[in-house]
C-alpha cells in the first residue's frame, strides 16, 4: 500500500512522463477526430448518401403507392434536406469544438460538469444543422468549464492513456463497421452506370411485388 500511495503522488517531471503526456494528448485528438467522423456519418453524410442512392436508382414514387410502409420510409430518404457546404462546414467546426470540451469519452470531467441534458441538445442541434443552437450551447459550455485538466500524477495519467486507447480502438471499429454498411458501401457503386441500371430494375420489381402481396392480403382478409 505505501508503494501505491507513493506512486500516485509521483510528479510528472521525467522525460518518460512528458512522452506519456504527449501520447495521451495525441490519443485524445485521435478520439475526437474519429467521433466527429462518426457523428458526421450518422447525421449528415449518411442521410446524404442515402438520398443520392435513391435519386440515382430513379424516381420510384409511382410504383411506391402500393408499397409497404417500410419501403415508403426508404424512398423518403431522397427528400431529406441537405445543408450547403458553407453551412455544413460551420456547423461541423462548432460541433467539433464542443465535442472536444464535453463529450463523455473525450472529456469526462467536462461532461460531468455540464450533465447529459446540454450534450443531448448539442447532438440534436448538430443533427438538425442548427447553427444558432450550437452557438448558444457553446456560450453555455464556456461559462461552465474549460479544457479538461490532465491528471497531475503518473498513475492517473497512465490510466487515462489506457482509457483513451480503448476508446479510440472502439471508435475505429464502429467506423469500420459503418463503412461496410448502407449507404456508405454504395459510394463506389453509384459511379457504375451498369450497376445502377440493375439496381433500378431490382427495386422496381421489389416494389411491384410488395404491392401485389398487399393486394393478396387485402383479398384474404
Amino acid at each position: 500500500m505505501p508503494d501505491t500511495i507513493q506512486q500516485i503522488r509521483l510528479p510528472l517531471d521525467t522525460p518518460a512522463d512528458h512522452e506519456l503526456h504527449v501520447a495521451s494528448r495525441a490519443l485524445r485528438d485521435r478520439l475526437a477526430h474519429a467521433l466527429a467522423i462518426e457523428y458526421d456519418w450518422r447525421y449528415h453524410d449518411g442521410p446524404e448518401w442515402a438520398a443520392r442512392y435513391w435519386q440515382a436508382v430513379g424516381d420510384l414514387a409511382p410504383d411506391a403507392t402500393q408499397a409497404a410502409g417500410a419501403l415508403h420510409t426508404l424512398l423518403a430518404r431522397k427528400d431529406w434536406p441537405r445543408l450547403t457546404k458553407t453551412e455544413t462546414d460551420d456547423v461541423r467546426t462548432i460541433f467539433r469544438s464542443l465535442l472536444v470540451l464535453v463529450h463523455p469519452e473525450v472529456a469526462p470531467d467536462g461532461y460531468l460538469k455540464i450533465g447529459d441534458g446540454l450534450w443531448q441538445r448539442i447532438v440534436r442541434a448538430f443533427r438538425g444543422g442548427d447553427r444558432s443552437a450550437l452557438v448558444t450551447a457553446w456560450s453555455e459550455t464556456r461559462t461552465l468549464i474549460r479544457m479538461a485538466r490532465w491528471p497531475a500524477d503518473r498513475l492517473s495519467l497512465q490510466r487515462e492513456h489506457a482509457r483513451l486507447a480503448r476508446a479510440c480502438n472502439a471508435a475505429d471499429r464502429r467506423l469500420e463497421t459503418m463503412a461496410q454498411s448502407f449507404p456508405f458501401n454504395m459510394r463506389d457503386k453509384l459511379a457504375d452506370p451498369a450497376w445502377l441500371a440493375r439496381q433500378r430494375i431490382a427495386n422496381t420489381q421489389n416494389m411491384r411485388r410488395a404491392g401485389a402481396d398487399n393486394d393478396r392480403a387485402a383479398v384474404v382478409s
